[in-house]
């Protein structure tokens, strides 16, 4: 009998584990091919710090050019990204190559800023951008990026809006 009741809990310890673990039932898994197309950032916050940060998003401008900015995924993975000129932003296309994955049944969207490389040299780039990808309907996705800032871990969060 006593056999019988360990092995109960055992279980039940086990599949609350196993529940624990899994991934969330609302976790968006978004195909590469539902990013294909134009993309505006309609708002680029940070998450998990009070106050006004100034943060440089992908070592490129401050995080709050990426609003308004132009977002291309073409088929080939060679797209790009176009930053409004104006209020301290340093305006114009940025090339990169992008692709999609997905990790324990969370999307991940990545790029590698691709300025100046041909695209023959591209295997040869090793660093870039790795977001995890939270929403994701048709018209608009919400993807994150985590940063260290004062010994911990915040998110900057990009929402997208299909053009």
């Amino acid at each position: 009998m006593n056999k019988n009741r360990n092995l109960a809990v055992f279980l039940m310890a086990a599949v609350i584990f196993l529940i624990s673990c899994s991934s969330s039932k609302n976790a968006p898994i978004a195909p590469r091919k539902d990013f294909k197309g134009s993309w505006v950032i309609t708002s680029a916050t940070l998450e998990g710090v009070e106050g006004k940060v100034n943060v440089t998003a992908f070592d490129d401008v401050p995080l709050h050019c990426f609003e308004g900015s132009t977002w291309v995924f073409p088929n080939n993975g060679y797209g790009s990204y176009t930053i409004n000129a104006g209020g301290n932003c340093a305006g114009g296309a940025r090339q990169i190559l992008w692709s999609q994955r997905i990790n324990g049944g969370t999307t991940l969207f990545n790029f590698k800023r691709m300025d100046g490389v041909k695209k023959s040299d591209s295997k040869h780039v090793t660093e870039g951008y790795s977001l995890e990808v939270t929403s994701f309907t048709d018209n608009t996705f919400t993807a994150r990026s985590p940063i260290q800032f004062e010994g911990k871990t915040v998110y900057i969060v990009y929402n997208f809006e299909k053009r």
